[in-house]
């Protein structure tokens, strides 16, 4: 399950940065959607919450705001895996120069890709 995590994570990352950093089909931004629970929540690095529909709003308006735009994924750890939740962390790095550090929780999903669904995002900058 490890692996399932780790690879949804980083799959989802590609799929934010086609989306931010070229003119990406609108599919792109409709997949990155659904994997969220519709009550997703992400507390931003400014400290601000979103709810999944305003994050998809803003998202909807920067389709390749920041061309050639990569995300990688380091450092990834599984801080706690139960049958009803999986709480990971890692480090999320932008290109060229920015970095967070990322809690997140994904929820079981048998028919969402990987087999989960993103619940809550709280990313943290680093310095």
């Amino acid at each position: 399950m490890t692996d399932l995590l780790e690879a949804e994570v980083r799959r989802h990352h590609d799929d934010l940065a086609a989306w931010l950093g070229s003119e990406a089909d609108p599919e792109v931004l409709a997949t990155f959607e659904a994997m969220h629970r519709p009550e997703f929540s992400l507390v931003t690095i400014e400290g601000r919450t979103l709810d999944l529909p305003t994050l998809t709003r803003a998202l909807a308006g920067a389709r390749n705001a920041v061309p050639g735009m990569t995300i990688g994924i380091e450092e990834f750890e599984v801080v706690i895996r139960t049958a009803d939740a999986s709480v990971v962390r890692f480090l999320e790095r932008h290109s060229p120069t920015s970095l967070r550090r990322v809690t997140a929780v994904l929820v079981p999903d048998e028919g969402a890709r990987h087999g989960v669904r993103w619940l809550s995002v709280h990313e943290t900058p680093v310095a």
